[in-house]
């Protein structure tokens, strides 16, 4: 059952502290995406000005002109970075694409050559469905995306590194470009497949075998955050933005434009430093992914905190509610007693009963209304202190003074039940709730007095050390049992069925923990040899 209530309240407490971090994630992953977005623009910008640069001195360079193209397209890789890809087009002064950034490519040297002069075409053979295998094939072995073989001389074995003896590359050759249908890096324990297609491109066409030393492939759907599926998407994505910005035009260089909006952008222009060249690139992202980039650690962090808020929340809500409850029964069995006792009287009275007994019956009566009026007050006082209802009103009090009233108060109701009070109090003072700290000593005196045999005593000890004040109330009388002295100040508490019949409403130890918390004090029981010492414990003592 109290595990019942506690997973309710969980429920309740957790969905609103739940909306409330949903509302905070959603913020910080915006202003997140935006300083996201400023970075990428910045970035694309960096890389397009490197790339224009790179591509002049191409065309500017000795090279062949039919093995420019080839160049060129190795030149423009992508922009990735988490949940975001960018791609590159070059254009001429017409407005002829002169390259693009290739999905997968690569270049491999002839045995003995040491130059990457033969470039691997993949776009043009490969399906969406093998670009993602071939990379999800390099990502599982990352060593693939370069191959050095012993055989050709090129490369010296190292004791880390694992290194081939020979590659292969058979495929339809162009100039230096070869389109690949099968790829193969020859190792000591055998060989290693990278690519074998059945591409209808190759259909009707003449195949040539290249064997090779050294060879690199690299694909932005290998080295993305993302999944390969994923960095696919988006770089499809990023592609469709060009084409959307051209819109089946031919770039110029008196045109300059961009646009975008949701989840991604284009632009297209002329270069500063390289007039003679077009550029044009388009970038896209996936929202969420983008903006909640960098900030895992976080949600997980503060979703941890507020799990652990809301059962803290949870348990003292729980236990507030348990405790109001209990208080409620342990009301009812308390006011059942005297309300029964009012009633059987009163209806006495309705009958014909004899005059002498009358005075008798109403005497009954009004105590037991006072006694239900006594409990009901008490009730009312320990529901203000628990909820806090009732602030302190701190003033300098002289403790020692305000002992002495409280035993002079209860002196007579000793003496006749020939009780001896005996008081050891230093003077002390410290600012506090006047009232409280009446109520603390005379609910102790008197739960002393209940307990205490006729000829037995009580001694009342006050003493002061560094700041803390502490009052002991000891008195003659049997012990308590070691399982009831933790739950002594509890709410209606008042032990074992002997101790329960010396009287009492339950509520003066209670009364007297709330008032010590209040002070910011702590308060306690303990048996002694021939009775019991109650113990408080305030600070501020002077």
């Amino acid at each position: 059952m109290k595990d019942l209530v506690f997973w309710r309240i969980f429920r309740s407490v957790f969905l609103s502290f739940f909306a409330l971090w949903l509302l905070l994630v959603g913020v910080l992953t915006f202003q997140n995406l935006d300083a996201k977005q400023d970075q990428i623009e910045h970035a694309m910008g960096s890389y397009e000005e490197s790339t224009l640069k790179n591509c002049q001195l191409v065309l500017e360079g000795t090279a062949e002109e039919w093995e420019k193209p080839a160049i060129l397209t190795n030149r423009m890789t992508s922009y990735d970075t988490a949940g975001a890809m960018g791609v590159f087009r070059l254009y001429d002064q017409e407005g002829t694409e002169l390259a693009r950034t290739p999905l997968t490519w690569g270049s491999f040297c002839l045995p003995g050559t040491g130059v990457y002069d033969h470039y691997l075409c993949f776009d043009a053979v490969l399906s969406e469905e093998e670009h993602v295998a071939l990379a999800k094939r390099i990502r599982a072995n990352p060593i693939y995306t370069h191959f050095y073989g012993t055989e050709g001389g090129l490369y010296e074995a190292s004791d880390n590194e694992r290194v081939g003896l020979r590659g292969e590359v058979i495929g339809v050759q162009e100039g230096n470009v070869v389109y690949p249908q099968k790829l193969v890096y020859y190792y000591e324990e055998g060989p290693v497949v990278l690519l074998d297609t059945d591409s209808s491109f190759f259909q009707d066409k003449t195949l040539t075998t290249f064997p090779f030393d050294a060879a690199q492939v690299s694909s932005p759907l290998v080295w993305s955050k993302d999944s390969p599926e994923q960095a696919l998407a988006l770089f499809r994505a990023a592609e469709g933005r060009i084409d959307s910005l051209l819109d089946g035009r031919k770039p110029g260089t008196d045109w300059t434009g961009g646009g975008g909006g949701g989840q991604g952008y284009a632009r297209c222009g002329p270069s500063a430093d390289q007039p003679e060249l077009i550029s044009a690139y388009g970038v896209a992202y996936h929202t969420w992914r983008l903006g909640s980039s960098g900030l895992e650690f976080t949600y997980g962090a503060t979703f941890l905190f507020l799990l652990l808020l809301a059962l803290r929340v949870s348990k003292r809500q729980a236990d507030t509610l348990r405790r109001e409850r209990s208080l409620t029964r342990a009301a009812a069995h308390e006011l059942k007693t005297p309300a029964a006792v009012v009633r059987s009287y009163a209806e006495a009275l309705r009958e014909d009963i004899a005059p002498e007994k009358r005075e008798e019956y109403l005497s009954v009566l009004i105590d037991e209304a006072d006694r239900m009026g006594v409990l009901v007050c008490d009730l009312l006082e320990l529901s203000r202190m628990e909820g806090e209802e009732k602030r302190l009103l701190p003033e300098d009090v002289d403790l020692t003074a305000l002992v002495e009233g409280a035993a002079q108060r209860l002196g007579r109701s000793a003496e006749e039940q020939s009780i001896h009070l005996a008081l050891d109090l230093e003077p002390v003072r410290m600012e506090g709730d006047r009232m409280r700290l009446e109520q603390v000593v005379d609910n102790l005196l008197s739960n002393a007095l209940r307990h205490t045999p006729p000829g037995g005593a009580i001694r009342l000890t006050l003493v002061r050390w560094d700041r803390i004040v502490r009052l002991t109330v000891e008195n003659d009388g049997e012990p308590i049992p070691p399982e009831d002295l933790g739950q002594l100040f509890e709410t209606f508490w008042r032990g074992e069925k002997e101790r329960a019949r010396a009287g009492g409403s339950g509520l003066g130890l209670a009364l007297v923990r709330e008032a010590v918390r209040l002070h910011r004090g702590f308060c306690g029981a303990e048996n002694i040899p021939g009775g019991v010492r109650f113990w408080v414990e305030l600070p501020g003592g002077e």
